[in-house]
Formats: C-alpha cells, structure tokens, sequence
C-alpha cells in the first residue's frame, strides 16, 4: 500500500509540473506577442515625431537643440 501512495504522489508531482510549465509557456508566448505590438507602436510614434521636427523651422531647431544641451540630452543631437 505504501508503494502505491508513492507512485500517486509522484504521478500528480509530475501532473503539476507539467501544467506549470504548460502555463508559462502561454504566458511568455502572450508576452511576446504583446512586445511586438508595443515595439511597432513605439517605432511608429517615433517616425511621427521624426516627421514633426523635420517640418519645424530652423530657429525651433535651433530652440530644440538648446534645451537638449541644456537637459543633458546630448545623444538626440547626433538625429
């Protein structure tokens, strides 16, 4: 009797394990999905604020570039 109450506990141990790893693949496959949907967001409000700034005027440029040296922001310069 003793052979069979271990044999049911590593039967539903091996159960439970199986259904945790069936549950994070879900998740990391809805995460991934969800990281490419934002990822395509992102790039396309970039495109839409690259198109922005390129529509301004040379002194807003110029405006822009100073506060970006003024903030710190040095990197965006190099656009």
């Amino acid at each position: 009797m003793k052979q069979g109450l271990v044999e049911r506990r590593q039967f539903l141990k091996k159960i439970g394990l199986g259904a945790a790893g069936a549950t994070t693949a879900a998740v990391m496959t809805e995460s991934l999905s969800q990281i490419k949907q934002s990822g395509a967001a992102a790039k396309e409000e970039v495109d839409k604020l690259s198109q922005k700034y390129a529509m301004l005027d040379k002194r807003s440029k110029l405006m822009m570039r100073g506060m970006f040296v003024l903030l710190g922001i040095d990197v965006l310069l190099l656009i």
